[in-house]
């Protein structure tokens, strides 16, 4: 072979690689990521990602004693793993995060009555649990031991072991509410009661409009509107929209002063509910207005069909709200005259009666009678009765 066959045969080499070479892609580094869950959950297995890339993130692993917090760089966990921005650029490894889970156990010292264990995180409030039906008792507090020597808190006490047994402490009912309401549910309208409404420090005489599954929380939404008496002020009443849930409620408290105590003598009050606005009318005199869009856009909020209410209980201790009770005063009576119903039309935006009750007996087809537990009381039926023309509301003591 020629010395110029030779240098072609080289150049041809040299050019062949070099373009085999600019056509092969650029391989990354492929990384190790190791996730330990120092100690606890079931293990999760070691993953492969090239550089640069994100990491897909794992399922929360679980553990029967401890909550999953999250992945993080270090293994004091101090500083998190941001999946959604973190990128792999060496081998590494995330350490878990825990919690660990403190059950309360609910005693309720009562066979019949079970209540469902609550887990928290350590360091969590308790959230006290709803009072369980027990016929003629109620819960009067939650304590720390069997002999009742160290009450519960549930605004400070936080849990701080694996396991707290708390257990109730029941006391018979003394005092004895009375609740009516009608059986009609009424989207809008004119609702109107001549009453003697009753006044006592520490206890509630009221008219309101209630959706019957607000207390349901869970989705369900809560819609009230009401008129109490409240045991602290002698010389008014209070007027009030309830909207939102169970679980978070929102309310318009405002107070008025009316011409005379509202246990002096009758009064006349009328709740007025349209799609644009709700009245409190006492005595021809409107007290109150709300409007569609003002006060927190509540009026929009009242959505639901309501009942009629009236009703007279005792609070558990809110003495601010409604003064200190004194069982002295009972027994405390709320009369009630009359009670009118018209219906609203919302197309041509007039009022219709639908009917009126003047109380000469007991109209079963009309009204029902509660007998359940309102804090202090428990309502009863026997409490609510008809007496010379009056529907009789009675607050009384065994």
């Amino acid at each position: 072979m020629t010395m110029k066959k030779y240098l072609l045969f080289g150049f041809l080499t040299i050019l062949s690689l070099s373009f085999v070479s600019c056509n092969k892609e650029k391989v990354e580094p492929t990384y190790s990521v190791t996730f330990d869950l120092q100690g606890k959950g079931s293990p999760i297995e070691t993953i492969s990602v090239e550089n640069g890339s994100l990491i897909t993130k794992p399922s929360n692993p679980i553990d029967e004693q401890y909550f999953f917090i999250g992945w993080y760089k270090d293994a004091e966990n101090t500083d998190a793993w941001d999946f959604d921005v973190d990128k792999v650029t060496k081998n590494l490894t995330l350490y878990a995060k825990w919690e660990r889970k403190c059950i309360i156990i609910y005693n309720t010292k009562y066979s019949g009555i079970t209540i469902p264990n609550d887990t928290l995180g350590n360091g969590s409030l308790a959230t006290r649990p709803s009072d369980p039906e027990r016929n003629g008792y109620k819960i009067i507090g939650w304590y720390k031991d069997e002999k009742y020597t160290q009450q519960w808190d549930f605004k400070k006490d936080s849990v701080t072991q694996a396991q707290t047994t708390l257990y109730a402490k029941w006391a018979e009912y003394k005092y004895y509410g009375a609740e009516l309401y009608s059986n009609e549910t009424f989207k809008y309208g004119r609702f109107e009661a001549k009453m003697k409404m009753a006044f006592a420090s520490g206890c509630v005489s009221s008219m309101f409009l209630y959706y019957n599954d607000s207390w349901k929380g869970n989705g369900k939404i809560w819609n009230e509107i009401d008129i109490e008496v409240l045991g602290k002020d002698e010389t008014g009443f209070q007027s009030n929209i309830i909207t939102g849930s169970a679980e978070s409620r929102t309310m318009s408290e405002t107070m008025h002063k009316t011409s005379t105590p509202p246990d002096s003598e009758y009064h006349t009050y009328l709740i007025e509910w349209t799609p644009e606005h709700v009245l409190w009318i006492v005595d021809g005199k409107v007290l109150r207005e709300t409007k569609l869009g003002a006060a927190k856009e509540q009026v929009e909020d009242l959505v639901e069909k309501q009942s009629l209410r009236f009703n007279l209980w005792i609070p558990n201790t809110n003495v601010g709200w409604v003064g200190e009770f004194k069982s002295k005063n009972l027994p405390i009576m709320q009369y009630i005259d009359y009670v009118k119903v018209s219906d609203y039309n919302v197309e041509t935006k007039e009022f219709t009666e639908r009917w009126t009750d003047d109380f000469d007996s007991f109209n079963s087809s009309r009204w029902s009678k509660g007998d359940w537990q309102m804090e202090q009381v428990m309502e009863r039926k026997n409490n609510v009765v008809v007496e010379d023309g009056n529907l009789v509301l009675k607050l009384t003591k065994e």
